[in-house]
């Protein structure tokens, strides 16, 4: 049988693809097709029925009836996010005007809506798509980066934005829980024997990843443009196995949601 499986090329998921990745061509006797999307694009994808599994953008996973939970893996903070930042010209409990959001994000432009709209009662927001950090040109208030992205512009920073807020810290200060970002599914008329074999697969990464060599850690660095000891200590702000408190929490963000309507 023949899998497609999303692969999302972030840090943050690097733990789920070691030896489970576009390097790999099988899965025991089953051949594995990686398709390297963006969160969003990897929703649009499983709507298409283009894909058996993926960490899908935790917004996506609540509308894609044809999939389910693989587990409880998923992407879960356990405080800042670190990697999902607002870059603005003002406090983001002042914000006002145009957020630019790149076309990677499905959920995390959701929460800063949540944010802005219902946590700090800014109105008339306006929200704009931008390719990425370095095609913006400067003439919106504000930028929302996710992923590798975030982590190089917290790094450089962003000119004109000189206040940053991460959007996971700003979920645990105003709800006390930490938030979940994604969370891995799968097509739901797969054979269950699939289904157990993608499980034990992803469960395996994880504890490769606990007891990873620093030769292996240090490709995964070099390959992101990051030092070993960093992505060591970004891997360990994340639960890949999403707890009680992220179940909560996604059950208030969802409802947060549920009356916000979203241009951009």
């Amino acid at each position: 049988m023949n899998l497609v499986v999303g692969y999302v090329p972030y840090l943050n998921m690097s733990p789920f693809h070691i030896g489970f990745g576009p390097e790999s061509v099988r899965l025991e006797s089953h051949s594995v097709d990686f398709r390297t999307l963006s969160p969003k694009a990897l929703g649009i994808e499983a709507e298409k029925g283009s894909l058996d599994a993926g960490a899908f953008s935790l917004v996506d996973s609540w509308r894609l009836k044809g999939f389910e939970p693989l587990g409880s893996f998923g992407i879960g903070m356990k405080g800042p996010a670190r990697s999902v930042l607002f870059f603005s010209r003002m406090p983001i409990s002042e914000f006002a005007g145009m957020a630019a959001v790149t076309d990677e994000t499905a959920t995390s432009v959701r929460l800063l809506q949540v944010l802005l709209e219902k946590r700090y009662g800014n109105k008339n927001i306006r929200y704009g798509r931008v390719a990425s950090r370095l095609l913006f040109d400067g003439s919106s208030e504000g930028l929302l980066l996710i992923g590798n992205e975030g982590l190089k512009a917290q790094r450089e920073g962003i000119r004109g934005l000189p206040f940053v807020s991460d959007l996971g810290s700003e979920w645990i200060d105003w709800q006390g829980t930490p938030f979940a970002f994604a969370r891995w599914m799968v097509k739901r008329s797969l054979p269950q024997d699939i289904k157990d074999l993608l499980y034990r697969t992803l469960k395996n990464s994880l504890v490769s990843a606990q007891t990873i060599k620093p030769v292996a850690l240090s490709k995964v660095a070099d390959r992101n443009g990051f030092l070993a000891e960093d992505v060591r200590k970004y891997w360990d702000a994340f639960d890949f196995n999403l707890t009680p408190s992220h179940d909560h929490s996604i059950a208030e963000f969802k409802r947060l949601t549920g009356d916000l309507c979203l241009s951009a």
